[in-house]
């Protein structure tokens, strides 16, 4: 069955506040009454009131049975589509479900052997091509068809980046590991909101409790979900600044502000300045670039000085990070004269390019290309978000 959730409370900072409490998992009946845990999670999975991880606590209760990571590893040390390899966590078997090497990115039968419960408390970041949601809904489909008698505890966790909805509906043609169709570009859910629309969306049957965490989300307590969203503020920008992974140009990898600097070797400074002072009009009062330079340590360009911009966001609530981005890249696209987007396959189960299953949407990527005028995506934005809006009022 699915457990109704009380409404999510954001809890204001105060003395002794925590930024993740575990109180109510800890009491639940269903976790009081688990022997074997299959645990998936990662770092962010930490008491901040008992001062440990999750997994930490189940050991010490001898019931943890396995460890299951994600992509980045357990503790967000592998970089994007980096191989996770399996490894002992006092002396528990951590298997990896994104394997490359064996060909395992996802749950299989002997991985849940002797096992009475799956436990996922995992950090989202609020977007569909976050691979941990795929993971999630990875794990709800398999427990559905392979592990009735297992009972599936879900914590659900709030989301960082906000309720707003954002971006378009995702088309069956573009599904991959970076995105299940249906899903809009920014969702708006918490954890367990996201396991209600996919349960009911695919109409699962299984054994699911979801279990609400409280707690608020601060620089203090903040732990980076995965390696390349370190702040805050690079989570904040992450719906629309994650479309830089499909062009030429540096997404911020290999800096200290990855997605919130973003750039290339051969944009020359006066235009870097003058799609600065474009942006900063068009935008005012929710966001501006200051425009820079950069050298990335690692991956794409790196050793070389970029000139670029740094996003500052003035309120993360009002700008729209999908519609910005895009806005920005077609500006940029414009005019620079070397190739800009990234060519070739990009995630392992599909044969599309990047731009099509990060950005997922043809009008959109021809309004970065010049070929659709500005009105018809602005509407198209809002008429998928409301679409988006009536399909998740009802979750149950």
């Amino acid at each position: 069955m699915i457990c109704r959730k009380p409404r999510l409370q954001v809890q204001t900072s105060k003395a002794g506040d925590t930024n993740m409490q575990y109180d109510k998992l800890y009491n639940h009946p269903v976790y009081k009454k688990a022997g074997k845990i299959i645990f998936f999670g990662n770092q962010a999975s930490y008491d901040h009131q008992e001062k440990k991880y999750l997994f930490d606590k189940i050991i010490e209760q001898k019931k943890l049975l396995r460890i299951l990571q994600p992509e980045h590893g357990l503790f967000s040390n592998a970089q994007d589509q980096d191989i996770v390899e399996d490894l002992l966590y006092k002396n528990i078997p951590c298997i990896s479900l994104y394997n490359k090497i064996t060909d395992i990115t996802g749950p299989q039968k002997h991985m849940f052997s002797d096992a009475d419960t799956l436990l996922i408390d995992i950090q989202d970041a609020g977007v569909r091509y976050f691979t941990y949601t795929t993971h999630l809904f990875n794990l709800l489909e398999f427990a559905a068809r392979y592990l009735q008698q297992i009972s599936v505890i879900v914590t659900d966790r709030t989301n960082p980046a906000g309720k707003k909805a954002e971006g378009t509906l995702l088309p069956e043609k573009y599904q991959s590991f970076l995105g299940y169709a249906g899903m809009i570009h920014r969702h708006g859910l918490s954890t367990g909101e996201l396991c209600k629309w996919f349960v009911q969306s695919r109409n699962l049957k299984l054994n699911l409790h979801i279990v609400q965490i409280p707690g608020s989300f601060s620089n203090k307590n903040y732990i980076a979900p995965s390696p390349n969203l370190p702040t805050i503020e690079s989570l904040w920008v992450y719906p629309g600044q994650c479309f830089w992974e499909a062009t030429s140009f540096s997404e911020g990898r290999g800096t200290t502000r990855p997605f919130v600097l973003f750039g290339h070797p051969d944009i020359p400074s006066i235009v870097s300045e003058q799609i600065a002072m474009a942006f900063n009009k068009k935008f005012e009062g929710m966001a501006y670039l200051r425009s820079t330079k950069f050298e990335p340590v690692f991956h794409k360009h790196k050793s070389k000085l970029c000139t670029g911009w740094q996003i500052h966001l003035q309120n993360h609530q009002k700008y729209p990070d999908i519609f910005g981005s895009l806005w920005l890249m077609r500006e940029v696209k414009n005019v620079v004269n070397f190739n800009f987007w990234r060519e070739g396959p990009y995630e392992f189960d599909s044969d599309f390019n990047a731009a099509q299953i990060l950005i997922g949407d043809d009008d959109l990527i021809e309004f970065v290309e010049g070929h659709i005028p500005e009105k018809i995506i602005t509407d198209k934005l809002k008429f998928h978000a409301s679409q988006w809006k009536k399909e998740i009022q009802n979750l149950e």
